[in-house]
């Protein structure tokens, strides 16, 4: 086993600097591969179905009695004026209209 790993590490270090250097390139496309998919995903959230769900949920936490009726109140306050907001804002589409 020892003269094994001695062999897979020798190979390692022999590798030409050309081998290293399209390593590194494959990582760094590899990684900003990734940082893309998850920027895109990210982007398809719809923040006001977010705020719905968020509405959905406290007034759940104070039916159970786990916030008080003032906290309900102006959390529900905020996320209502929040929505408002964004019904609005003018489109993307409306926008290259």
């Amino acid at each position: 086993m020892p003269g094994r790993l001695n062999s897979i590490i020798s190979k390692i270090l022999s590798a030409t600097v050309w081998e290293w250097l399209v390593l590194v390139v494959v990582l760094i496309v590899l990684v900003r591969l990734v940082v893309w998919i998850k920027a895109s995903l990210r982007e398809d959230d719809d923040p006001s179905s977010i705020d719905h769900q968020m509405l959905v949920e406290i007034t759940e936490l104070q039916r159970q009695g786990e916030i008080t009726e003032t906290e309900y109140r102006s959390i529900k306050g905020r996320l209502v004026d929040r929505l408002k907001i964004k019904d609005e804002l003018p489109t993307q589409e409306s926008k290259s209209e």
